[in-house]
Order: C-alpha cells, then structure tokens, then sequence
C-alpha cells in the first residue's frame, strides 16, 4: 500500500537518493516523494519512470576498522514529473494538501538569483521554480498552510540565501504582499549533509538496476531546526542533528571537500582516476596534508577529525571518481577553498585551479557561460594581461588577487614540487 506524498525533492542524482531517499526508506517514515528532475539535461526520470520509483543503494567501508556491506532497496518515490515536459503536472502539487516539505539537491550551483521575467513556463532556476511553486501553493491554500523548505546544497546558509532569492522574484514579479509575509514566516531551513555518494560500482556492472548506486555507511545530516522533522523517528545509524550548523559546515567544507577539490584537480594531472588513487600519490597527498593543517591550526579544529577524514578517502570499497568531483567545479573551488585564501598551501590550491580550469588545455565540466570567462582570462594571461584574472580572482572567489597571481606566475615549481 502506497503512503500519502508528504514530500517533494527537487533533483533526483546520486546523492540526495543516496542520502536523503534511503533515509526516509530506512526509517520507516509513512511518507512517500514525488521526485521532480533538477535540469532539463538529466536522465535519471525516465529510469526512475522504467522502474517505477526504485533503486538499490549499497552502503559499503569500514566501521570500527572491519568491513561493512549492507544493500537497501529504496521504494518511496511515489511519482516522478519532468517539470520542463510537464510543468502543469508539477504545478498540481501544489493544490496537495498532503505535502509537507520540499527537499532538494541541485549542486552548488542550483541556488542562485536570476532576474527573469514571470514565466511561463517551467524555468530552470531552481529558486524561480520554488517561487511559482510556492505563491501556488500559498493562492490554493489562502496562506492557511505552511510547507517546510529543506535544501541540501553544499552552500553556506542554504535555506537563508534560498529565501532570500524567493522573496527578491516575488518583489520581482510584483507578488502580494501577504505573500511575502508567508514566504518570511515558513520554515527555510540551514542544512549541512556529509556522505561520500560515488554512483554505479564497476564491479557490479552486471547489474540490472542501471540507479544502483554506492555510497559509505558514514552519514550525518545537520539542521538548524527541528520543526519539519518533529514527528521523525530517530536511527543511530542515521544521525540528524539540530543545532548551529556553522562549526560542522565549516570544517566538514573545508577538510572533506576542499580536499575532494584538490584530489580532483592534482588527481587529474597526475592521470588518477579515484580520490583513493590520488590520495595515495605521495606528493598529492603530502600537499593536501600540508593545506588541510593550515586549516586545522587556523580554526583549532581537533586533528583527530582530520584523521577520521583521509581514513574515509582510503575506504578500499568506495570508487569516487575525480571525473564525479569536477563537475560545476568553479563554485566547489569558490566555496571550499577560496575562503581561506591567504595562507601558503591555500593560494597555491587556488592557483592551481585556476590551472585547471583552463578550457584551452583541459576539459572543464563548467556552464557554456562559466567556459566563456574562464577562456577569457586564460586567452588574456597567454598574452601577458593578468588583469583580467585579477578582476575574476577578486570579484568571484572574494580575496586578494596578488598573492594567487603570484602561485600562477609560478605553476609548474608547484607541479614539479607535487611530482
């Protein structure tokens, strides 16, 4: 028997099934989803369509130092909707008086503003699509109801800045005021997740469940309020958290996936194809050992996290492709390493990806628009004219551009040195 749809997710990869999906299923919760793609690009509705809402998630690592291996078959999609072939469908959600959250995982890159005229059809904003979604949602229920809003992007404050981005198109789009007053009074909440999600594991290529996916059994889900979450039951194995998430965002940002960033682009100069395989390049991992200290001293974070940190980058069942890593890498470089420019390891880090992320000579798993400026600064650096990578450095990773330009002027010691 089918339960009532009580949430909506927003994005359908990897990790939010992973994360999100097998923990409703683990749980128990009388609840099922009606999953909606993030992009018109994905492909993952029409297979989760094939297979009627079902996935295999395998867990695999080491827990107390001995190997851990359990399979679950995750059954709580209860809809799929494509929202760019069936925006009227999705919109009906919002007439449901079942619903109760709306989740979701778009990437770093997923939230942002974009001054866009109403639409009219399905837009591919995220926070364009929440807004028509909500102001829906608020007009069928005469502002009588709340949703609670749970995103899971790996961005500071993600539920703030979501808000924010939603009350600016409803200034934009010239909504009621009563609704911006409803927008300000439902629960946005501020999350952090921390999992390694790596997707499809070769060796089960056999495999007929094209959505299996492998993840580590580590799982923590930090959320700076409880109240969409009060009638949740509790797992061990499935901590939630509820509390200031700034001291677990900070360090989990910094030490899991800031390192990630740096395997990802030192892994790919050193022709890795794995965060375990690059982490055990002795010069890769000496120069991610000498950054993430920086940090650990800057922030007097207990060394024992980092530890339990690189241990899980060693887990011998979990392939994490760097190829996976790459991918919207401009905001990952922007939010996990750029803050804290300023000391030696940092500004050689952001040097190199800088380097990296040079469309010229590699390929860069960016936006058409994104590509456009990067080749821009590199076409300029070539013929002598740093100013334009200064402007880019200041402008959108936020820090002193002299000391990053200086690590650039110098990229291959550095390389040599990591060699």
């Amino acid at each position: 028997m089918s339960n009532p749809i009580k949430i909506m997710q927003i994005g359908d990869g990897n990790f939010i099934r992973a994360f999100f999906d097998l923990a409703v299923e683990r749980l128990g919760l009388q609840a099922g989803i009606v999953s909606v793609g993030a992009t018109p690009r994905g492909q993952t509705v029409e297979k989760l369509r094939q297979q009627k809402g079902c996935f295999t998630i395998i867990e695999r690592g080491l827990q107390q130092q001995r190997p851990y291996e359990s399979s679950t078959t995750v059954k709580v999609i209860q809809d799929i909707i494509n929202p760019y072939t069936e925006w009227h469908q999705f919109l009906d959600y919002a007439a449901s008086g079942d619903l109760e959250m709306i989740v979701s995982n778009t990437t770093e890159a997923g939230i942002y503003y974009e001054n866009i005229p109403y639409p009219t059809e399905c837009p591919e904003s995220y926070a364009a699509k929440l807004t028509i979604f909500l102001y829906r949602y608020f007009q069928n229920f005469k502002g009588k109801k709340k949703l609670s809003i749970v995103p899971l992007e790996l961005i500071e404050q993600n539920g703030s800045r979501l808000r924010e981005i939603c009350l600016q198109h409803s200034i934009d789009w010239k909504m009621e005021a009563s609704f911006t007053e409803w927008l300000q009074a439902i629960p946005f909440c501020n999350t952090l997740v921390d999992r390694i999600v790596v997707g499809f594991p070769k060796d089960m290529e056999k495999n007929e469940d094209p959505l299996l996916t492998v993840c580590e059994p580590y799982f923590l889900f930090v959320i700076d309020q409880r109240e969409p979450f009060t009638d949740w039951p509790s797992d061990d194995s499935l901590p939630f958290v509820f509390d200031d998430i700034d001291q677990y965002r900070q360090r989990k940002v910094a030490v899991l996936n800031g390192s990630h960033t740096v395997l990802a682009a030192l892994g790919r100069h050193a022709q890795c194809r794995t965060v375990k395989e690059a982490f055990t390049h002795p010069g890769i991992r000496r120069f991610v050992d000498c950054m993430v200290n920086e940090f650990i001293e800057r922030y007097d974070v207990e060394p024992s996290y980092k530890d339990a940190v690189f241990e899980r980058f060693l887990n011998p069942y979990i392939e994490h492709l760097l190829f996976d890593i790459q991918l919207n890498e401009l905001s990952k470089w922007q939010s996990r390493i750029a803050p804290y420019a300023g000391t030696p390891y940092y500004n050689k880090a952001l040097a190199l990806g800088l380097y990296f992320m040079n469309p010229n000579k590699f390929t860069v798993r960016e936006s058409n628009q994104n590509l456009e400026k990067l080749q821009a600064i590199h076409n300029a650096a070539g013929d002598g004219n740093t100013q334009p990578m200064a402007q880019f450095i200041e402008e959108v990773f936020f820090c002193q551009s002299k000391p990053i330009l200086n690590e650039f002027s110098r990229i291959n010691s550095i390389l040599e040195d990591i060699k």
